[in-house]
């Protein structure tokens, strides 16, 4: 190498460490963005509620990562397998088609409940629950002209579960509400003005609970001082005897790729360092590039066959479509399993053996009589089996096994 390659190399990398100290060194402003994910550790992610929210209920939480029209899926009320739950929504907006609007309208009034965080929801809802929602949405970017906003209780004697705040909460409220169904549960203060914005409905044998400050469930305000009393108080309406089914659709990233380079350029100043180093690199190689051998013929690698053979032989089996042989293999396994784990008769599967496998296994009953009723109704019943029954199958069963 000669002395003017050394040159370029060495004011190459001064400048790479320059850019990569002073990044680091650069303070790094604060991403408000209202994100509403359970992966976002950003002020208004929900990491923080994903990480405590069991905690906060002495009962199961489900995170349902499916739609609402999925998991509410065609013939679950029939199944009588819904009962003493409560659905809990928390995100910026809740955009629910007709369809899933009456299937939770279907699963509260049959004696569930329902809790709704959010700032604004559509018509269908609003019309269903005789409510006008006056929606205030929240920009970052207009964050330092936002006026104060005092969210509170409205019991009396929770006066110290509040907030009060010009970042991030909205002053969102209720224009409207049938005040003979419905019990005040909370309000908003602003501009001197106090709105009702947390309500609580009857609706069929359950409730609503409709609250319109999805904010104060986000990481800034679960961290910053006291304001996370509000929000275990707000939680505490839900009844204290029902699961909890977080529904969660679209706010929880897929998984994060395992990839080496992935924190890399996860980090801008780290991202563009290296862009530049293999920028640096490319030129390096065309300035100095010079051909010292003639080219030498490639050998390839056998090809390993195998994991083509297996893909082919499960697209063969896919192509049967004989859906039913594939959920009475996952029963046999599932039964075995359990067999040489618990050192439990399968031979009848009725309540005590649903007891005696909550005992031994330490899960959680409702789970295990759920997927207990699936595997029920597989072996007792002849019917047409489709994707939806092996797919809600295989889903008790890994809740079983999680």
């Amino acid at each position: 190498m000669d002395k003017s390659n050394k040159t370029i190399l060495i004011i190459a990398g001064v400048i790479i460490f320059l850019y990569i100290l002073m990044s680091w060194l650069a303070p790094k402003p604060l991403d408000w963005t209202p994100s509403y994910n359970t992966k976002d550790k950003i002020p208004m992610g929900m990491y923080v509620l994903n990480r405590e929210i069991d905690s906060f209920f002495n009962t199961y939480v489900e995170r349902s990562k499916v739609s609402v029209n999925e998991y509410f899926y065609e013939g679950v009320f029939e199944d009588s397998i819904l009962y003493d739950y409560n659905l809990l929504y928390i995100n910026k907006y809740l955009k629910w088609n007709p369809e899933e609007i009456a299937k939770v309208c279907r699963f509260v009034r049959e004696g569930n409940s329902a809790f709704i965080s959010t700032i604004q929801m559509p018509e269908d809802l609003q019309d269903s629950l005789k409510i006008d929602v006056m929606g205030i949405d929240f920009f970052p970017q207009s964050m330092m002209f936002s006026e104060t906003v005092t969210v509170s209780l409205a019991d009396t004697c929770l006066e110290m579960a509040k907030v009060t705040h010009n970042k991030g909460v909205s002053g969102s409220y209720f224009a409207a509400y049938d005040t003979a169904h419905t019990k005040v549960l909370g309000h908003v203060e602003k501009m001197d003005k106090t709105l009702t914005n947390f309500i609580a409905m009857r609706y069929g044998m359950g409730m609503f609970y409709v609250h319109l400050e999805p904010a104060v469930f986000t990481n800034y305000f679960l961290l910053e001082g006291e304001h996370h009393h509000y929000a275990e108080t707000v939680l505490s309406y839900i009844p204290s005897h029902q699961d909890v089914i977080w529904s969660l659709n679209n706010q929880t990233s897929k998984v994060i790729s395992d990839s080496p380079y992935r924190f890399i350029l996860s980090q801008p100043a780290l991202k563009w360092a290296w862009y530049l180093l293999i920028a640096g690199i490319l030129l390096f190689v065309v300035f100095n590039i010079r051909r010292s051998q003639r080219a030498i013929k490639s050998i390839h690698i056998p090809v390993n066959t195998s994991v083509e053979f297996a893909r082919t032989i499960g697209n063969m089996y896919y192509q049967e479509g004989d859906i039913r042989n594939v959920m009475h293999n996952k029963i046999i396994f599932l039964m075995e399993r359990i067999r040489s784990e618990y050192h439990i008769s399968t031979e009848k599967t009725d309540e005590k053996f649903i007891h005696i496998l909550h005992l031994r296994s330490g899960k959680n009953q409702k789970i295990i009589e759920k997927m207990m009723f699936l595997v029920n109704k597989h072996l007792d019943t002849d019917y047409t089996c489709t994707v939806d029954d092996l797919s809600r199958l295989n889903t008790a069963i890994e809740n079983f096994y999680k």
